[in-house]
C-alpha cells in the first residue's frame, strides 16, 4: 500500500481522488496550498505527489515542485494542469515531475501513470540502496588490514580518489588488486557511475577487443548484430582491466591510441567514438621484465602507471591474518548462516605459520571451507585443510631434528647403551602427540602422519 499526496486547492478533486485511491489500494493524503504540501512531505514522506499547477497563494504548482526536490531529490511528482500547452509540459519535466496528466482526468490514464510512477520509484530506491550498501562495502575503511603496508595504500587511495588519473595496481593473485580498485572507484567524484570489469586474460584476442570496442554487425564471422563495447557502455564510470599483462602486441596497439587520444572505433568501422571513462589497470605480472623482452609495450607500461600502487603478499604481512579472519568468520556466518564466535589459538597458530600462495582470497576461502565443517561454534585446527596442518608440522619436525641431534649427542657422551629404541620411541610419542594435536581427530592424524588408523592406535595404546 503507497502514500499519495494529492495537492489541490478544488475540495471536489480532492473527495473525488480520496475514493479513486482508496478503491486502488492506497492511501491518500490532502493539501489544498503549496504550502502545505511541503510541510506533508517532510512530515509524512509520501510515496508519490500528485499536484495541480494553479494553486492560492504566492507559490504554484511548478514552485512547489523544485521546492519538494530540494527536500527530497529522489521524490517523484505528477503534476496536473487544465492547461496542457508546451510550455506548461516543458516546464514541468524540466523542474523534475515524473509525467503531467491533463484535466478533466481519465482515470484509467491516472491509474496507469500512477503504476508506472510507483514502480520506477520502487526501483530508483532499490538502486539507491544497492548503490548506497556497494558504496559503503568499498569504502578505503573496509578494506581489513593494519599492517603498515596497508597503511600505505589507504593513503594512496586517499590520494588517487581526488586525482583522476589512470593508475596501474601491481600484485600477486588474490591480493586484492579489484577490491583496491573499487574503493579510488566508489570514493571518488565518478561513484555515482558504472565501475565495469573486464578479465583480460580470459578472453581471445578478437573476442576482448570486441568486448572493448564493441563491433559492427559482419566485422567478423559470428558479429550478427552491432554490439557496443565496454568503452562505450561505462560512459563517465570506471574500467577495470585485469589482467593487463595478458593482452596481445595489436590489442596493445589499440588501448596505447584509447590513452592517448581518448578515442576509439568499434571493430568494422569508421566511425571515432569519444571515450570518457576513467581507466584502471592491474596485473600479476613483473611488468618491467616483460618490457625488458619484448612482451609489453613501453610506451602502454608508463602510460597505464601514471601512479602505480604495489600490493604486498599477504605472507609479508602477517600482521593482517587475525584481522582478516575475523572479517572471514563474519561473513561466514551471514553467508551460511552460522554463528561461529571464534578461531581456536591453535587454529590461529596454525593460520599464522602458512604462507598463503594464494594470498588473501585463499584464507578467504578456507575460513568459508572450516565454517562448513564446523559443527560448533568455534573453529578448530581438524577443520582446517591438511596443507596447512601439514606445513605446521613440517616445521615442527625440522625443530625435532635438531633437538634429536642434540639427544644423540648427550646420549653417546653418557656412554648410555643402546640408544636407538629411547630416541624412536622418543620421535614416536613426538609425531604422535603433534599429529593429535594439529589435526584434532584420529583419522585427520593418521593421514597427517601417513599411516593407518590401525597403526596411530596401536601407537596410542604402547
Amino acid at each position: 500500500m503507497s502514500k499519495i499526496l494529492v495537492v489541490d486547492d478544488e475540495e471536489k478533486v480532492c473527495w473525488a481522488f480520496e475514493q479513486f485511491l482508496k478503491e486502488e489500494g492506497h492511501t491518500s493524503l490532502i493539501a489544498s496550498n503549496a504550502q502545505e504540501a511541503l510541510e506533508k512531505v517532510t512530515a509524512e514522506k509520501p510515496d508519490l505527489v500528485i499536484m495541480d499547477v494553479r494553486m492560492p497563494g504566492q507559490m504554484d504548482g511548478l514552485e512547489a515542485l523544485v521546492e519538494m526536490k530540494k527536500l527530497d531529490p529522489e521524490i517523484y511528482v505528477i503534476i496536473m494542469t487544465a492547461h496542457g500547452n508546451m510550455q506548461t509540459a516543458i516546464e514541468a519535466m524540466q523542474s523534475g515531475a515524473y509525467d503531467y496528466i491533463i484535466k478533466p482526468l481519465d482515470l484509467d490514464q491516472v491509474s496507469v501513470v500512477i503504476q508506472k510512477a510507483l514502480k520506477a520509484q520502487k526501483r530508483s530506491r532499490e538502486l539507491t540502496l544497492l548503490r548506497a550498501e556497494v558504496m559503503g562495502k568499498y569504502q578505503k575503511d573496509n578494506i581489513v588490514g593494519k599492517s603498515p603496508q596497508m597503511q600505505d595504500i589507504y593513503k594512496l587511495i586517499g590520494t588517487l580518489t581526488t586525482n583522476d588519473v589512470t593508475v596501474l595496481i601491481e600484485g600477486e593473485t588474490g591480493v586484492g588488486k579489484e577490491l583496491v580498485a573499487k574503493a579510488i572507484h566508489y570514493n571518488s567524484s565518478r561513484s555515482d557511475k558504472p565501475f565495469i570489469t573486464v578479465n583480460c586474460a580470459a578472453l581471445t584476442e578478437t573476442l576482448l577487443e570486441s568486448e572493448l570496442f564493441g563491433h559492427e554487425k559482419g566485422a567478423f564471422t559470428g558479429a550478427v548484430s552491432q554490439k557496443q563495447g565496454k568503452f562505450e557502455i561505462v560512459q563517465d564510470g570506471t574500467l577495470f582491466l585485469d589482467e593487463i599483462g595478458d593482452i596481445s602486441p595489436n590489442t596493445q596497439t589499440k588501448l596505447l591510441r584509447v590513452l592517448d587520444y581518448r578515442e576509439f572505433e568499434r571493430v568494422g568501422s569508421n566511425d571515432t567514438l569519444k571515450m570518457s571513462a576513467r581507466i584502471i589497470a592491474a596485473t600479476n605480472k613483473d611488468m618491467n621484465t616483460a618490457v625488458q623482452k619484448g612482451n609489453f609495450r613501453e610506451d602502454l607500461y608508463y602510460r597505464l602507471k601514471v601512479f602505480s600502487i604495489y600490493i604486498s603478499p599477504l605472507r609479508q604481512r602477517k600482521d593482517d591474518i587475525p584481522l582478516l579472519v575475523r572479517h572471514f568468520v563474519g561473513t561466514a556466518n551471514q553467508e551460511l548462516n552460522r554463528q561461529i564466535k571464534e578461531v581456536d589459538p591453535k587454529a590461529m597458530e596454525l593460520l599464522l605459520m602458512y604462507n598463503w600462495p594464494g594470498n588473501v582470497r585463499e584464507l578467504e576461502n578456507t575460513i568459508k571451507s572450516a565454517a562448513v565443517s564446523c559443527r560448533e561454534d568455534v573453529i578448530r585446527p581438524e577443520h582446517l585443510p591438511s596443507r596447512i596442518t601439514r606445513i605446521s608440522f613440517e616445521q615442527g619436525y625440522a625443530a625435532l631434528e635438531a633437538a634429536l641431534g642434540e639427544i644423540l649427542k648427550e646420549k653417546i657422551q653418557s656412554g648410555a647403551a643402546s640408544p636407538y629404541e629411547e630416541i624412536t620411541a622418543y620421535v614416536d610419542r613426538f609425531l604422535v602427540e603433534t599429529g593429535l594435536q594439529h589435526a584434532g581427530n584420529q583419522v585427520k592424524a593418521a593421514e597427517l602422519l601417513g599411516i593407518s588408523r590401525t597403526t596411530l592406535r596401536k601407537k596410542i595404546g604402547s
